[in-house]
């Protein structure tokens, strides 16, 4: 009966302790520069029994051999390659760069700069993303551009096999929610100077001619307690041009603002308004805002 190796096996057992080396496949960039390199030492079997964990998917378990791989020789340059492969896919960035940078301490690869890089590339990339969930995600994405910058910075020239336009992408694209995420906050502040009730969202444009709107735009509310859709409605002029209504729906108004029905009592049947700005920040809905000029 041929005795097969299992997980959890030692290597240096049964069968004389030899581990055929299978096949890598496609996946991370396995550094292995010594194309000669006999497969007859336990740093050697259990980094490659890693390696192929990892093409399977099987992160945890990679993890596991590449660490049995570098206590036995801590000075193996392709097993700190690999390490660094295995925690990239488990999204354990910062641990990833520290085996990188320690693979190239030993032994600077092209390779190794390339996985790093890529790396490097996918922190931002998660950094940009994640920075959408937050309240206030521009500390985050300063984060997220600091790391694109450092990953260009790795990529080892023309003997890199990155593509650099990919890199490039990401960058303007960071830098492109920097300043989206500095207006917004800064609109923010704008409207916090006012209170609630002297604010209004302006809806129902598109029916209008989404007339444009700059910045102190005088505007004119008039109501229409006559309006067959709805009594409280106030009508949004811009000179003698309908332009739309203040809105009176919290789907179409934003929280910050108040609608027709809280201003009804609180405006004359004719009010002068102004423009202040346009609000919008990971939704579908852009709020045009105005306020009451009292």
């Amino acid at each position: 009966m041929t005795w097969e190796w299992k997980i959890g096996d030692p290597v240096d057992d049964a069968n004389g302790g030899s581990m055929e080396p299978e096949n890598w496949g496609h996946g991370g960039n396995d550094e292995d520069d010594e194309n000669t390199r006999s497969y007859d030492s336990r740093p050697d079997q259990y980094g490659k029994k890693a390696y192929d964990l990892y093409m399977d998917f099987r992160e945890e378990e990679a993890l596991n051999y590449i660490n049995m791989a570098l206590d036995l020789n801590d000075r193996h340059a392709t097993n700190w390659n690999r390490k660094g492969i295995i925690l990239e896919a488990m999204k354990r960035f910062e641990e990833s760069e520290r085996c990188y940078n320690r693979s190239l301490e030993l032994s600077p690869a092209n390779i190794v700069y390339d996985n790093k890089a890529r790396m490097l590339y996918d922190w931002a990339a998660q950094l940009l993303e994640r920075s959408k969930e937050l309240s206030d995600g521009r500390n985050m994405l300063d984060e997220a551009y600091n790391k694109i910058v450092k990953a260009m910075r790795t990529l080892p020239g023309e003997n890199s096999e990155e593509d650099i336009n990919k890199y490039l992408g990401l960058r303007d694209s960071i830098n492109f929610y920097i300043d989206y995420e500095r207006k917004y906050h800064n609109n923010l502040e704008t409207l916090s100077k006012y209170s609630k009730n002297e604010l209004f969202t302006i809806t129902g444009r598109k029916h209008y001619g989404n007339v444009p709107l700059i910045e102190k735009s005088p505007l004119r509310l008039v109501k229409e307690p006559e309006n067959e859709f709805d009594s409280d409605a106030i009508a949004v002029y811009s000179g003698d041009k309908k332009i739309g209504y203040v809105s009176n729906n919290e789907g179409t108004k934003s929280g910050l603002t108040s609608s027709a029905s809280q201003l009804k009592n609180e405006i004359s049947d004719v009010a002068e308004a102004e423009f202040l700005l346009y609000l919008e920040r990971y939704e579908d809905i852009r709020f045009f805002i105005g306020r009451i000029i009292k």
